[in-house]
């Protein structure tokens, strides 16, 4: 018989060896993940009288929480191995956050979610306090290791942020394990958010008031507009709204356009020739409706990415812009695909296979539908260019990004859909969030260089800076912020930094330089 509380206690328990990664080299914790990932799929599961294993799990190791769990581990370590602090965080969320959310809502009960009747407000408030605590304490622990640990507050924020997201999450009624989506999108909001500069979001992102109503009263005439035509269902209209108001305020009205370039696009690919997909049993349910979970699933990422691009100093912010549009392209090369494709003439194939299959088969694609999508991705990335959200030479990019990603989807559909591990929406989240993943992981070595100069040199930067200023407009604001570390003698340690931005509100309008001299 399964126990549920020993499950959750050991779960819970578990997280303690996470104190570990403070004082082990990140390859002696792989090792040791590696150790747990066998164990657990061989003989530990047997301890207790099976009483750790559902009967489901027993099945495949894909769908074993026990399993997922020290692979979920195993993975985060190999990826953060030089910051181990940001393993340590998505764990404690993960131990502390999931355990407690399941203790709390079965202990106390209380009221269910209106949109998960199976979880409750009280196992939700659980994972939130919980989690926070758990992975701020970790984080901060295993931070401890470096020169420059990181402040309470900013621990705790960070831990905060991606709990309460994962509790999001978690909520849904998603076929995904938790033990695969709260780490990973732990440890990604962690990685991401901690690179966000408090001084250009409050510069440069925030709007005025004025544009801020402009950003609000737009999103509503699009999502109103969309309720009227039938595009989306109440449920759209707010997470519309929600998606729309991030992207617009973070990001402007030119991305704001972007996006609902591609929202208008992907609903004119659910209407064409409705009725026939309708007929085979393949069409977009309730008429073609979306809610609200489409919304996050295909945009959410997009938002978010909005959200850092103005948080954040250059390289970094022009590479965030083009993941962004990449990942709108790619959601509506997806759809254009999927819409599309079952117009032609003849089945779909597998890429696992090379078969044809009857169409709607979960990660099928079709030539049709594949051109398609292609195309709505470059349409994409050149209404960008347009708008001057990214440079039209990155226009062909995107629509390389965008096929690529979905092939990925493909893929998945045919692998976890297939098997009834994941859902549709789940994988439209999960080709989204690897997207974004993987830009920071290509683009963090670039962006964490800082070039390194003499003392000698120093004289010279500050002309050179407000040189570059003038060459590039007067309209253009410029700061320095000159930080000593330590003096000992004649010689000083030190930062300085030197920004110069235009005023803010539309992306890539700004021009932003962040030059850091170490002296």
């Amino acid at each position: 018989m399964i126990s549920e509380g020993l499950r959750k206690s050991i779960h819970v328990l578990m997280g303690g060896f996470a104190l570990l990664l403070r004082v082990l080299p990140w390859w002696a914790a792989a090792c040791l993940a590696a150790v747990a990932v066998a164990s657990n799929a061989t003989w530990i599961p047997k301890l207790g009288g099976g009483r750790l294993m559902r009967q489901e799990e027993r099945e495949s190791l894909l769908k074993s929480g026990v399993w997922l769990y020290s692979f979920s581990v195993l993975v985060l370590i190999l990826i953060f191995r030089q910051h181990l602090e940001i393993v340590a965080c998505a764990w404690g969320i993960l131990a502390f956050g999931d355990g407690f959310a399941t203790l709390a809502g079965k202990g106390l009960e209380g009221p269910r979610l209106p949109w998960n009747p199976k979880k409750s407000w009280v196992g939700s408030t659980a994972f939130v306090l919980s989690g926070t605590m758990g992975g701020a304490v970790f984080m901060h622990w295993v931070a401890g290791r470096g020169s420059h640990p990181p402040t309470w507050g900013r621990v705790l924020v960070l831990s905060g942020a991606a709990a309460l997201a994962c509790a999001a999450v978690e909520s849904l009624s998603l076929k995904l394990n938790d033990n695969l989506s709260v780490p990973f999108l732990a440890a990604g909001l962690v990685a991401s958010l901690d690179k966000v500069d408090p001084t250009l979001l409050r510069e440069s992102a925030l709007p005025p008031w004025r544009d801020f109503l402009l950003a609000i009263l737009v999103n509503l005439i699009v999502a109103l507009a969309a309720r009227a035509s039938g595009a989306v269902s109440w449920s759209g209209v707010a997470g519309g709204l929600a998606v729309g108001l991030t992207t617009a305020i973070f990001g402007g009205i030119p991305a704001f356009g972007v996006l609902t370039f591609q929202f208008l696009l992907a609903s004119a690919a659910t209407k064409l020739g409705y009725a026939g997909k309708a007929a085979r049993g393949i069409a977009q349910e309730k008429g073609g409706a979306r809610g609200a979970v489409h919304a996050f699933a295909n945009c959410s990422v997009g938002a978010y990415l909005a959200f850092l691009a103005s948080s954040v100093p250059s390289p970094l912010k022009e590479a965030l812009w083009l993941a962004f549009v990449a990942s709108l392209a790619t959601a509506v090369c997806d759809t254009l695909g999927s819409e599309i494709g079952p117009l032609a003439r003849g089945n779909p194939f597998l890429l696992t296979h090379l078969r044809r299959v009857p169409a709607g088969t979960p990660g099928a694609v079709s030539f049709l539908g594949t051109a398609a999508g292609g195309v709505g991705a470059l349409l994409v990335g050149s209404v960008a260019a347009l708008l001057r959200v990214i440079p039209a030479a990155w226009v062909g990019f995107v629509g390389v990004a965008a096929l690529l990603g979905t092939f990925l989807e493909s893929l998945l559909g045919a692998t976890l859909e297939a098997r009834n591990l994941v859902e549709s929406e789940t994988i439209n989240f999960i080709r989204e969030a690897l997207a974004r993943f993987g830009g920071a992981l290509v683009v963090e070595p670039v962006w964490a260089r800082e070039p390194a100069f003499s003392l000698e040199d120093f004289p010279g930067l500050l002309p050179a800076v407000h040189a570059a200023a003038a060459a590039l407009g007067s309209d253009l604001r410029c700061t320095h912020r000159l930080r000593l570390r330590s003096q000992s003698g004649p010689a000083t340690s030190g930062e300085l930094e030197s920004s110069c931005h235009r005023d803010p509100g539309v992306p890539l309008r700004s021009v932003s330089e962040r030059r850091v001299q170490r002296y």
